[in-house]
């Protein structure tokens, strides 16, 4: 069963200023007009360093897209420090990284719950290096699956200035969502950002503030 923690704001009180704030990057991210035609959409959700809250915002703004009637799927790629299966209150020991490693198909990995058409793949458990996992073909293979089903698919990643995975993943979306701290990230951390992911060749749809007033 898939339960919902007090991280998530957007369930337990939507009514408050904070719902609020993801209802406005929800409508940002329609307006970019991402959601239209016959196939999912990827966002992937990164940082210049970690502790920056992109697990959380990646979390709420799911649960804010299904209020809206969207079928959302989230995929815990942060195989390093995995946080989706915490938020979210499922099992994560197996997961993505059982996908990609070739023992498991994605119906047994993808977890769903009481929230309808919300879809959680945690992270999972691996001694392989994630970027060879995240690298490999069955990646791409398993996004494509979920475009079929899925209006939107959002995937965290790791801080993508002291690890790759990040720049792995970011071509095999349809844009990136820098997450930053007020009072915590440091401008040349977000400046060195951009250029790695603006070497991607991956759209950057913009800069989700955490933490600001």
């Amino acid at each position: 069963m898939l339960r919902l923690n007090k991280s998530l704001i957007t369930d337990l009180n939507p009514s408050s200023h904070i719902s609020e704030s993801f209802r406005s990057l929800r409508t940002y991210i329609r307006q970019l007009g991402l959601l239209g035609g016959n196939a999912g959409k990827v966002l992937l959700f990164t940082s210049a360093e970690g502790g920056e809250g992109k697990t959380t915002i990646l979390a709420n703004l799911a649960v804010s897209f299904v209020q809206d009637g969207k079928r959302v799927a989230v995929v815990d790629c942060n195989l390093r420090h995995p946080g989706l299966h915490s938020v979210f209150e499922v099992e994560g020991s197996h997961g993505l990284a059982a996908y990609l490693g070739g023992t498991e198909e994605t119906k047994d990995v993808a977890v769903y719950g009481n929230l309808a058409n919300l879809a959680v793949i945690p992270a999972g458990i691996t001694a392989v290096s994630p970027p060879d996992l995240l690298g490999n073909d069955k990646m791409a293979a398993l996004l494509e699956e979920l475009k079929t089903s899925f209006d939107l698919i959002l995937l965290d990643s790791p801080q993508a200035v002291v690890f790759s995975d990040a720049r792995i993943l970011a071509p095999l979306t349809d844009g990136v969502i820098i997450v930053a701290r007020h009072g915590k990230s440091k401008r040349e951390a977000l400046r060195k950002l951009k250029t790695l992911m603006d070497q991607t060749g991956t759209k950057i749809l913009g800069i989700a503030m955490n933490h600001s007033k």
